[in-house]
């Protein structure tokens, strides 16, 4: 088997241009959505959409179509557009299931927050967040029979955790029915208390939908003393009914737990506006208990990786400084039974001891053929990223190496196929994401392709995702050409 494959190779054609892509795990399959932009806005109408298997072979998911946002859901056989026959605010959502569409209403989701159930990100990584944008992918909240979202007491959208009872709405997608039930909540005294650390961001959960089967209801608590933190997974059925109560217990002798931005919370922007003595507005993030750790769930064995920063300080409070020390990867089974723990110190000059900010830390845990990447990138005073491959079976750990780049905004665009900012003086002419220098770090024959690629000509644009089969490149001019190759060495 060769180490690279070219997947597709195109040219860019009016009016239908790659304007967005995803991997898609179960399936193995990459899929590129193609388009045109609506003038004076920063959105597509995506028209077609075809996806490639490892060898290349290309099948054709949709065409002659006018959507925008179009994703997978989870089980990979559905996806959900916006409906932009008639494009308004209000438009209507489409529902595709084997080659047939279904309409549900935008009334049949009117004050459905779906935010809970996270977002995936071309990586697979299930990110927690609090709002979405029209050009943005759709909440993963959907399945192949219901889109799912929550409410309160008031049946309204704006859910407080600690007062409010919780409501479960189910919309049917073929009939539009909604259906509306009670959930017992987890119990906040596992959560909240004198030997627990204090927070500014009000307790809070997140949601993981599995499938057609059942969801999740993800909470956790971090002790006082910052050397205890639970996960609380609990397992409901779609008619509220609680299957399974997990707790994920993770205890620190000499370090201490520390929030990063790892995607397992939401982020609680604060920003100060400019004034005569200070002309700048400043934007501060602060993160919450839920983003002390994040976890990667195998979708083979149901195995649980949960990872996150230490510190070798103790914060006064969750999300406050620290002294970032280095990462941690826990391994649990599907019943909880922890199997191993791996602690490891981060190399990278003195760059990492300088970051005080938890909010600064971008933390990943990725799948990469048959082990994970753990992934640490900066983009402050300095900009870096520090790579490290993690045994599935045993936890140790094959340090990669450290790199540096500088962040060049001027390379960002209103809207392209791929669009990111950073640069390196080894790399001439070429603009990438801060992923696609860790794929460089952990795959060397990706690397070479790219020192290969000429200087001259275009500005070129890179992209990455890594999966089970290995790393996905895509490379563009965001304005000609295309291309998509896998590396599996």
């Amino acid at each position: 088997m060769s180490a690279q494959t070219v997947i597709v190779d195109e040219k860019f054609e009016d009016e239908n241009e790659p304007v967005t892509f995803q991997y898609l795990p179960n399936s193995k399959k990459f899929v590129v959505y193609k388009g045109f932009g609506i003038t004076m806005t920063l959105s597509y109408i995506v028209t077609n959409a075809m996806s490639f298997d490892v060898d290349g072979k290309k099948t054709i998911l949709f065409d002659k179509e006018k959507l925008v946002s179009p994703t997978f859901s989870v089980t990979e056989n559905t996806y959900k557009a916006y409906d932009a026959t008639k494009f308004s605010m209000k438009a209507n959502y489409k529902f595709f299931q084997n080659n047939t569409s279904h309409i549900v209403s935008h009334d049949a989701l009117d004050n459905l927050n779906t935010s809970y159930f996270g977002r995936y990100d071309y990586d697979n990584v299930l990110c927690a967040v609090t709002s979405r944008w029209p050009n943005l992918p759709f909440d993963a909240s959907f399945n192949d029979t219901y889109d799912f979202g929550f409410t309160n007491q008031k049946q309204k959208d704006k859910i407080d955790f600690e007062k409010d009872d919780i409501y479960l709405e189910t919309v049917e997608i073929k009939t539009n029915a909604r259906k509306r039930i009670k959930l017992d909540k987890p119990d906040l005294s596992l959560l909240k208390g004198d030997s627990f650390a204090e927070q500014d961001p009000k307790t809070s959960f997140n949601c993981k939908l599995n499938g057609n089967e059942n969801f999740d209801i993800i909470t956790k608590s971090v002790s006082s003393d910052f050397q205890t933190t639970i996960i609380y997974k609990t397992t409901y059925d779609f008619q509220g009914k609680k299957i399974k109560e997990l707790p994920l217990t993770l205890k620190l002798k000499d370090n201490f737990f520390v929030t990063s931005d790892n995607s397992g919370g939401p982020k609680d922007f604060n920003t100060t506006p400019a004034n005569p003595g200070n002309p700048f507005t400043t934007v501060t993030v602060t993160l919450g208990t839920l983003s002390v750790n994040h976890y990667f769930e195998d979708r083979k064995s149901g195995d649980i990786y949960v990872f996150g920063i230490f510190s070798e300080k103790a914060t006064k409070e969750i999300g406050g400084g620290a002294n970032p020390k280095g990462f941690y990867v826990f391994k649990f089974d599907k019943d909880g039974k922890k199997l191993w723990e791996s602690l490891n110190k981060i190399e990278s000059k003195d760059f990492f001891e300088r970051i005080h900010q938890t909010s600064l830390l971008q933390v990943n845990l990725l799948e990469y053929k048959n082990d994970l990447i753990f992934t640490l990138s900066v983009n402050s005073f300095t900009e870096f990223s520090n790579s490290a491959i993690v045994n599935k079976e045993t936890g140790t750990i094959s340090k990669i190496n450290f790199i540096e780049y500088n962040n060049n905004t001027s390379n960002l665009k209103s809207k392209a196929f791929v669009n990111n900012s950073y640069v390196s003086d080894d790399f001439k002419n070429k603009v990438f994401s801060q992923m696609t220098f860790v794929a460089m770090i952990a795959n060397p024959t990706l690397l070479n392709y790219v020192k290969g690629v000429s200087k001259e000509g275009k500005k070129l644009y890179y992209d990455t995702v890594f999966s089970d089969q290995g790393i996905w490149l895509v490379q563009t001019d965001n304005k000609e050409s295309y291309k998509v190759l896998l590396f599996k060495d």
